[in-house]
């Protein structure tokens, strides 16, 4: 028994991660898992050839760990013709953003703007969102879609009636000290996300408005 935990626990010493529902993974999910942060990242024919899985059930498992938070997909540079090939890299959610020093920078280089802050701000992110939702799929559902990229840019969503309850900010610190700024360039990506899919669509972010301190995420269905 105690060499069957071992072996579950694996090299790392490390219990297996939980899905969104709270269960623990499979040991080929584990392993895809395990495999991705030892190499930094990893495509889907890499996986499969280091796990003798087949690359279709790879893909599977990697769109749930993908919906479950534990990783994000990345574009690789297009090489001739064909569709852009994609990397998969482990997410951390305890990690701060490299980038949190440079947002809280900006931050206080756009309030010197005054009233028009907020407004340059919210342009930046809605020009972040639709980059980012270019990189996705075509046909994908909008509402899916933005809880995907909410999840792999590290704000934990979660849904809550109508309204998406974002329990984590990659940027808290700026945040904190620049409200306005810093949560008008959050919800400019999310309005650029859904626009990808629908132009009259937008969305109203309430920062620190719920239980616990998430920011509630409203979506706003065109008129």
């Amino acid at each position: 028994m105690e060499k069957n935990r071992s072996a579950t626990r694996g090299a790392a010493g490390a219990a297996p991660r939980r899905t969104a529902g709270d269960r623990r993974h499979s040991p080929s999910r584990e392993r895809l898992l395990r495999e991705i942060e030892s190499r930094g990242s990893a495509s889907a024919a890499e996986l499969a050839a280091a796990t003798g899985l087949h690359e279709n059930t790879v893909r599977g498992h990697l769109d749930r760990l993908r919906a479950d938070g534990h990783i994000r997909r990345e574009q690789d540079p297009p090489i001739g013709r064909g569709r852009p090939s994609h990397r998969w890299r482990a997410v951390d959610p305890g990690a701060v953003s490299p980038y949190a020093g440079l947002a809280a920078a900006l931050a206080d280089a756009l309030v010197g703007a005054g009233a028009a802050a907020r407004g340059l701000a919210r342009a930046a992110g809605v020009a972040w969102g639709a980059r980012l939702a270019a990189e996705q799929p075509a046909g994908a559902d909008p509402r899916g879609l933005l809880v995907d990229l909410m999840r792999e840019q590290g704000f934990g969503p979660e849904r809550v009636g109508d309204a998406l309850h974002l329990r984590r900010c990659p940027l808290i610190a700026a945040a904190a000290r620049r409200t306005e700024v810093v949560c008008a360039v959050h919800e400019g990506m999310v309005e650029g996300i859904v626009r990808s899919h629908d132009r009259d669509a937008g969305a109203a972010l309430e920062p620190f408005a719920a239980a616990g301190g998430a920011c509630v995420l409203r979506l706003q269905a065109a008129s």
